[in-house]
């Protein structure tokens, strides 16, 4: 069972069996001995593994809609991010926060694991209708390339279907 805490999804230690599972299979971030889970971890796993649930510090158990909600106040892209989030899982790709690259995800080739390698990709999901400048495409390419990584854009249409997109840089 996991934890909702400030908005934020824990496994505990007494869950110390299950968080070295998820650890193996590339979900989480381990902190002391607590295991933090990204949003659409916990969603992902709520609906892959009936087993698994979220619950207040309370006691009361957070259904799948419950969570959705609130990571959606939370944040207004969440849905987009998810529906990306889980398309990669399920392709079989191991899927990490962005974050510190700027973007949402950092996505591993499959087979590979954090702490195996580095990720290959860093991708962001985006609506169909978004509008970008060339300059907004060059500083994501730049950075991606930085980090020797490769820019994919995550385009989601109306029907939550998704096209990924490979930009990079090309020098004559």
């Amino acid at each position: 069972m996991a934890l909702l805490l400030n908005n934020q999804v824990w496994m505990t230690e007494d869950e110390k069996a299950l968080i070295e599972d998820l650890l193996r299979r590339g979900y989480g971030e381990k902190i002391s001995n607590r295991l933090l889970l990204m949003p659409e971890e916990a969603l992902f796993l709520m609906e892959k593994r009936k087993s698994f649930t979220v619950s207040t510090e309370r006691g009361k158990k957070k259904s799948f809609d419950e969570l959705y909600k609130l990571f959606t106040r939370l944040d207004k892209l969440f849905p987009l991010k998810y529906n990306v989030f889980r398309d990669l899982r399920e392709r079989g790709y191991c899927v990490k926060t962005g974050f510190k690259f700027g973007s949402h995800y950092r996505v591993y080739a499959r087979g590979k694991k954090p702490g195996s390698g580095h990720a290959d990709w860093l991708v962001q999901a985006i609506p169909e209708n978004r509008i970008f400048e060339a300059n907004q495409l060059s500083v994501a390419v730049r950075l991606a390339q930085n980090v020797r990584k490769k820019m994919i854009y995550a385009v989601v249409d109306k029907e939550g279907d998704i096209v990924y997109y490979k930009v990079e840089r090309i020098t004559p």
